[in-house]
């Protein structure tokens, strides 16, 4: 079976394992060279395909980086596109023929093998997650040793490519900072020596390779072409989780709202320690009246990262909407569950689409947390006929349930039980936390 999840992208490790042992760690190869575990995924085919039908070149999605020395095309090539009768597939064609790879960006968003195992790493890591497809013919290499601010997960779909892997000089490094030209040379127009590769590896079809962010790496084409997926990881950092606290506390100390003195930021006064700032901001939190709710602020954020509904139901629930009535059936979109998480002044529900709910509605929320498909008429009894009408055809309108049709899927329908808003897992949780 071809690989959709992320326990299939992991095998024989499980995700548990790969964080543990690997995530942010070390490199990891798995030598699977096993065909039957990608195909249908991307493959020379695939490229042509997706071309024609999926046009992401018209939407600047695709890169083309010649053989060599050569300036890249990727802006000449999408304007060729943009005024070809066929998309540009006949010169996109030529130039792979001529040595140039192409990458084929965000392919999570129009290319549904892809999608599938994105979907199923932002859910089972909890962090955001994008995908490029590099196709490259034989004996050819898109681009020079460099670093990534992201993880890398590389899977090999077609032919192979030989990876030359690095020593790495700044561990776990971030783009974010307004100082990253210093912690990225080339950022500044350098090329810094990453020095002799100390590692090499060929990736055949089923082959995953794994490399942290910060490893200096190249890769290029064996005697034949290559095909792989490069899957970004880009999880929640502490650097990041500390900030959206700060932001949580801003909302409630006035004290964090205020402007930062020019004189401070133009040096003509000194500025306190880091540390003297940090705690100053520490005895701010501290003298709330309510504490910060830093769970509400991780469940929030691992809203980000649910999967999105399927498309079963969509149409129908569009031209039934405004016939519903206390027989109608309902139930949770394809793909999701339903989770709630409360705030001081409703309840905020997500079940592929969001909606906020009064919190007088509680046993309710109970009810759809824990009901799968439902007849309208059968919802809690302490709302009116009308009541229940109304709500589940707002619910319906913002995507939280969708009209089935179907009053079998009454019988049929599991009944999911302890469903609330999830947190970070704990085996996910940022270090020190």
């Amino acid at each position: 079976m071809s690989i959709n999840s992320a326990d299939a992208l992991m095998a024989p490790l499980s995700v548990r394992d790969f964080v543990d042992r690997h995530l942010e760690k070390e490199v990891l190869h798995l030598e699977r060279d096993d065909a039957d575990l990608v195909e249908g995924i991307f493959d020379l085919d695939s490229m042509s395909h997706c071309l024609r039908f999926m046009s992401p070149q018209l939407r600047d999605l695709i890169r083309v980086i010649p053989r060599g020395d050569a300036s890249e095309k990727t802006a000449a090539s999408n304007a060729v596109a943009k005024g070809a009768d066929d998309h540009g597939l006949s010169h996109f064609v030529a130039e792979f023929g001529e040595g140039s790879t192409l990458t084929f960006n965000m392919a999570e968003t129009y290319w549904p093998p892809v999608s599938d195992i994105v979907t199923d790493l932002r859910r089972a890591l909890a962090s955001d997650v994008r995908c490029n497809v590099y196709c490259t013919p034989p004996e050819s290499q898109g681009f020079d040793t460099h670093v990534d601010a992201h993880d890398v997960l590389v899977l090999q779909t077609s032919g192979s490519k030989t990876w030359r892997i690095h020593d790495v000089q700044t561990e776990l490094p971030v783009e974010s900072s307004t100082l990253m030209a210093e912690m990225f040379p080339r950022l500044a127009g350098s090329m810094p020596d990453h020095g002799e590769p100390t590692r090499e590896v060929v990736l055949r079809p089923g082959d995953l390779l794994y490399l942290p962010r910060g490893v200096p790496h190249s890769a290029a084409s064996t005697t034949e072409h290559s095909v792989h997926l490069t899957i970004g990881l880009y999880p929640l950092r502490t650097h990041e989780f500390i900030g959206k606290i700060i932001d949580l506390a801003a909302f409630a100390d006035v004290r964090l709202r205020r402007r930062v003195d020019a004189e401070l930021i133009r040096g003509e006064i000194p500025a306190a320690s880091a540390g003297d700032l940090l705690r100053e901001v520490a005895g701010f939190c501290d003298e709330l009246e309510e504490p910060l709710d830093v769970s509400r602020l991780l469940a929030a954020t691992n809203e980000e990262y649910q999967p999105q509904p399927g498309t079963p139901g969509m149409f129908q629930t569009a031209i039934a909407i405004e016939g519903m009535d206390l027989d109608s059936v309902v139930e949770w979109p394809e793909g999701v569950t339903w989770t709630t998480r409360r705030t001081p002044h409703d309840f905020r529900a997500v079940c592929g689409g969001r909606m906020a709910l009064p919190l007088k509605l509680e046993p309710v929320i109970d009810f759809l947390e824990n009901t799968r498909c439902f007849r309208v008429g059968d919802a809690p009894g302490i709302l009116k006929d009308s009541a229940k009408l109304t709500l589940c055809r707002n619910l319906v309108k913002n995507g939280l349930l969708r009209i089935t049709g179907r009053q079998e899927s009454l019988s049929g329908a599991p009944e999911v039980t302890g469903v609330t808003a999830p947190g970070l897992p704990d085996w996910l949780a940022p270090s020190g936390f």
